[in-house]
């Protein structure tokens, strides 16, 4: 025996098998860690893909309904039926529009808050599939639309579901309210399984309150059993994870005084299930390579350590989110197994962050660049200084488009619109914004050479486009806007977009950016969202400016002008919020305001013995209101006024921007004895043949050709002139702005029939009038 262990041939028999099991004793540690920090890294990516499956997903509802629910909002069909009442006909348009998304519910709601329309999928039992009238059809809705609820809190808890859920505001006229209608998608089981196909992970909704149990309102799983929940429930309420289990939760809101969760979870033994096998794989390659070893244990010991070491090396490069490289472990065909195995792993984890990455940096109708990608590229040019435009693009004629030929077609527009735009060479990056809007963005570029690109891109698009034999003429509207530093990308988005809005009011195909143009500064801003206040609580007040009758040198009329008793700002002038109302459809209740106050001033005159005629500016916005001219001849005979005593106003500018329709409008009231006058006359646009055409009483010449008439010879000529053609046509004349003694007896002179201006007196209030009225000659 002790002269065997003494041959040399059994000691290096024996060093090798110590040598072995040492080799192989510290490659199992190796592996065991590595698998370890695999695991961790494993455990770390599901969550993380877990969370970015989930905000995709769930975004993705929220944008597609929003979406929908403005597009359907916009449909001229749905509206007219809307306005005229018929329920069963508005119904069944819904529903059209519901299916188009296959939505479970969809809800329409009128400016009174009664839910006019509720259709609701039925998503159990036999009527499975069908669509029926909802439970709240006819009854008052539950959240005052247009508040948070529309814009933050999109869940709507309805008998035993709860919807992500929707509203856009249905508007007529100039942009006024007329209801809301708004689609939603159950939180429920399908949203639960495409989550759990896309993570791996069993996916649920559970609903939570104090001092109840929790509630579980749809699983990916056909059950969850008492441990998961258990482990799922201790979660979302502690935030303290179970070491068995992979977990995920995201509260999304209050719903019914309850906190409404999703969650996803999975036990470490399932997520680790294949790093498992693979351990096993790898004790059975040690045990059975032991025998083998023994022989050649040298060869052996140091073939192993290699690819172990390598192996360990690539886990940690993997773990550091480096997912494209190959793993390459030795020739073995176990090694080659596993570096396949893990491969397999990375690129399956790739694949969703691509996937994600896609979503999240493009648009999904045209796959061009979206907002997103937009930052990303153009933030190293901010970053640099370089010569940056941007240019917002918007396609004429979208609406009709889709309203006459569907949304199929306009969405074909649109992919053909990002087609042409992307084969032209010179552009940096085309982004679609939303809609039928795209943005150009161009990097060291000059205003000369992008007029030059900007022609190019005309005459690109508006080639001739055919969609199954219908030819479409396509045409754009451009804001551009050049960086000027310290700059940003919202900054010059907002100015270009200023520009686009002034170019397609003044109809022109392009707009550069000038500072003349915006008009949406910090302060205009804050009067909008003031202004509707003012309004309805008593800010406004009117000012009034007399009227004198040169013939009788007596003080027959007044004009009234609104003025705004800011209570932090002081007096404003109406040059500064009338353009403000009129913008934003505030000009109605503007100008009902104004003549109910005009009338009750008068009616306190008249109570005085003071027996003055009042003039009320009115608006162009005013007359495309169809109901407007009704108003004001109700306003005068439910309050018993002389139709003689009041005058309206219109500028020459609003008679010319809409001729027919204020001529049709001004007929009716002049019809029943309503005196109307052309306010500012001289600086506007109205030829000859529309003032012939006008049904109106008087002129007043503008301020700006009588403030200087005693001493410009040409503002002389002009409004002899004025007065000439006015007398020849039956008209009155008014002379606004007079300012001295010289021009009153000048106009009086030449037949001039009422002047006004601050020789006579300012605008001042009502007080103030009745005492200057007392003291004056007039």
């Amino acid at each position: 025996m002790f002269g065997m262990f003494n041959r040399i041939q059994t000691r290096i028999f024996a060093f090798f098998v110590i040598l072995l099991i040492a080799v192989q004793a510290i490659s199992f540690a190796i592996t065991y860690y590595a698998n370890k920090r695999l695991e961790q890294a494993q455990l770390s990516n599901q969550l993380s893909v877990a969370e970015l499956v989930f905000q995709s997903e769930y975004d993705d509802r929220n944008y597609y309904l929003s979406a929908f629910a403005e597009t359907a909002a916009k449909d001229f069909g749905l509206k007219d039926i809307f306005i005229d009442g018929d329920n069963r006909s508005f119904l069944v348009a819904l529903n059209n529009h519901r299916k188009r998304i296959n939505a479970d519910i969809a809800i329409a709601v009128d400016d009174e808050g009664k839910i006019i329309g509720e259709l609701m999928l039925n998503t159990k039992g036999a009527e499975k599939g069908k669509v029926s009238v909802g439970p709240e059809q006819g009854e008052a809705f539950r959240y005052p639309l247009g508040s948070e609820f529309q814009g933050g809190k999109p869940f709507y808890p309805l008998e035993d579901n709860i919807y992500q859920i929707k509203f856009a505001p249905l508007t007529s006229g100039a942009n006024n309210v007329i209801g809301w209608v708004g689609f939603g998608f159950i939180i429920g089981d399908e949203l639960a399984r495409s989550l759990q196909l896309h993570t791996g992970l069993n996916a649920g909704f559970m609903v939570t309150s104090q001092g109840q149990k929790n509630q579980i309102i749809s699983l990916s799983a056909e059950q969850l059993d008492a441990d998961d929940y258990r482990a799922v429930s201790d979660y979302i309420r502690d935030g303290q994870p179970n070491i068995e289990y992979v977990l995920w939760h995201q509260a999304l809101g209050e719903v019914n005084e309850k906190q409404l969760h999703a969650f996803m979870y999975q036990t470490r033994y399932d997520v680790l299930e294949s790093f498992q096998k693979q351990w096993l794989q790898q004790l059975g390659l040690i045990v059975l390579m032991l025998p083998i070893s023994l022989l050649l244990a040298f060869v052996i010991s140091s073939g192993v350590t290699k690819p172990i070491k390598l192996l360990i090396e690539q886990a940690r490069f993997i773990a550091k989110g480096n997912y494209n490289s190959k793993v390459m472990v030795g020739n073995s065909i176990e090694m080659q197994e596993l570096a396949e195995e893990f491969t397999v792993m990375q690129q399956a984890i790739l694949s969703r962050e691509s996937k994600i990455a896609f979503q999240a940096y493009h648009d999904p109708l045209t796959n061009l660049a979206n907002k997103n990608e937009l930052e990303r590229v153009t933030l190293p040019w901010f970053e640099a200084k370089s010569a940056v435009a941007i240019c917002l693009i918007n396609i004429k004629r979208m609406t009709e488009v889709n309203g006459t030929l569907g949304h199929v077609v306009g969405d074909e527009v649109i992919k053909e619109i990002g087609r042409r735009l992307s084969s032209i060479d010179d552009i940096s990056l085309v982004c679609r914004m939303s809609g039928d809007e795209f943005v150009l963005a161009f990097k060291d570029t000059s205003p000369k050479a992008l007029r030059s690109l900007l022609a190019q891109v005309q005459k690109k698009i508006e080639a001739e486009y055919r969609y199954q034999d219908i030819s479409l003429h396509l045409q754009l509207t451009i804001g551009v806007s050049f960086v000027h530093y310290p700059s940003d990308l919202e900054t010059l988005l907002r100015q270009a977009d200023t520009a686009m809005q002034h170019a397609k009011k003044h109809k022109l195909e392009q707009q550069i950016y000038q500072q003349e143009i915006d008009i949406n500064t910090l302060e205009r801003l804050q009067l909008i969202n003031e202004l509707k206040f003012a309004i309805e609580h008593g800010e406004l007040v009117l000012f009034y400016q007399p009227k004198l009758d040169l013939a009788l040198n007596k003080i027959t009329q007044v004009e009234a002008l609104v003025r705004w008793q800011h209570r932090d700002r002081g007096m404003i002038p109406p040059d500064e919020f009338i353009p403000i109302a009129e913008q934003m459809g505030q000009i109605n209740a503007l100008t009902r305001w104004v003549m109910n106050e005009a009338i009750d001033q008068y009616l306190r005159w008249q109570a005085q013995g003071i027996d003055l005629g009042i003039a009320i500016n009115i608006s162009a916005e005013n007359l495309k209101d169809a109901h407007f001219c009704q108003y004001v001849l109700d306003v005068i005979s439910d309050r018993n006024v002389p139709i003689e005593a009041i005058t309206l106003e219109i500028t020459e500018d609003a008679v010319v921007s809409d001729p027919d329709n204020a001529i049709k409008q001004l007929k009716v009231l002049k019809q029943y004895g309503l005196k109307i006058s052309i306010d500012d006359y001289g600086t506007g646009y109205s030829s000859l043949a529309q003032l012939k055409q006008l049904p109106v009483d008087e002129l007043k010449i503008d301020k700006s050709f009588v403030q200087n008439l005693m001493v410009n010879l040409d503002d002389q000529i002009i409004v002899n002139s004025t007065l000439q053609l006015a007398h020849n046509l039956g008209l009155r004349v008014v002379a606004e702005g007079i300012e001295d003694e010289g021009a009153l007896k000048w106009l009086a002179k030449r037949g001039c029939e009422m002047g006004q201006g601050y020789y006579l007196s300012r605008p001042v209030d009502a007080d103030t009038l009745v005492t200057w009225l007392a003291n004056s000659d007039y």
